[in-house]
């Protein structure tokens, strides 16, 4: 290959997660998933990386969005329909219109 692959980032608030989302999303960054269920589960098909205490770096094309909490599927739909290829939440991104927030 001789040129550089470029991905599109998109940023969201992690307003748009709800507390309960936000704390799974922890644990898999961590490497706790659910022992049983397996595929199952969205925890163990998801990529994500935490970002300091800012939020998550997420690949937008994760398999099993069908399995994900709904904020979290959301975001990522808001993020696929705008061309990104990984989703950044973000603490300090504003929140936009098209989705909801939520306080934690």
């Amino acid at each position: 290959m001789d040129t550089i692959e470029i991905q599109r980032l998109a940023c969201l608030s992690t307003a748009h997660l709800s507390a309960d989302v936000a704390r799974q999303l922890d644990a898999v960054v961590a490497g706790i998933v659910p022992i049983a269920g397996g595929d199952a589960t969205w925890h163990s098909l998801i990529v994500a990386e935490r970002w300091r205490d800012y939020g998550w770096w997420i690949l937008v094309g994760s398999d099993g969005r069908d399995r994900m909490p709904d904020t979290l599927r959301a975001c990522l739909d808001a993020a696929e329909a705008a061309g990104a290829d990984w989703l950044q939440l973000d603490r300090d991104c504003e929140p936009i219109a098209a989705l909801p927030t939520h306080d934690w």
